[in-house]
């Protein structure tokens, strides 16, 4: 290559990396209207449908490898006095296995009226169960409590991740 086509392969290459970067920052319209969040839909416990089954590979030869069940479980929203905001709406969840895994990351979040409010998230190690919670201002209107979690069974394992499970919803004046 001589020296004259070298500035214009270098300009040529920052030409196609800087719209490379102008697609990334600057989005289209159609990418901004896909991004925007809809009303959640969670998936409604019940019927096994929130038991994730996971499977640790055998450590000796000639060993069955372990299948352990982990339940995930949101609560009811309920309302609850004193506290940060002097009273308002909590929701609990709870994640339960039936062997220890090596952790679990269990991620709650609150819905007003189908848009998420807010969320909390809880990591444990070494255990066969873990619980969050997540606390909001009273307001009127319907309330949910949505939780999903991560598990992984061994230390270097690969990780699980359940749908976002739904509680029951409750209305309040």
């Amino acid at each position: 290559m001589n020296n004259d086509t070298r500035p214009f392969i270098r300009r040529a290459a920052l030409g196609a990396c800087a719209a490379a970067l102008a697609a990334l920052v600057v989005p289209s319209t159609t990418a901004h209207a896909a991004s925007a969040r809809p009303a959640a839909t969670l998936a409604k416990p019940g019927n096994g449908a929130n038991v994730l089954t996971l499977t640790v590979p055998a450590t000796r030869a000639g060993a069955a490898p372990l299948a352990i069940d982990c339940t995930v479980t949101p609560s009811t929203p309920f309302r609850y006095y004193g506290g940060p905001y002097g009273g308002g709406e909590e929701g609990l969840a709870s994640v339960s296995c039936t062997a220890p895994v090596y952790k679990i990351q269990l991620d709650v979040a609150l819905y007003y009226n189908g848009s998420q409010v807010t969320y909390n998230s809880n990591t444990v190690y070494n255990a066969l169960s873990a619980t969050a919670d997540t606390e909001y201002p009273l307001k009127q209107g319907s309330y949910q409590t949505g939780a999903q979690a991560t598990i992984t069974t061994v230390l270097g394992g690969s990780s699980v991740t359940s749908p976002i499970y739904g509680s029951a919803s409750v209305t309040l004046p």
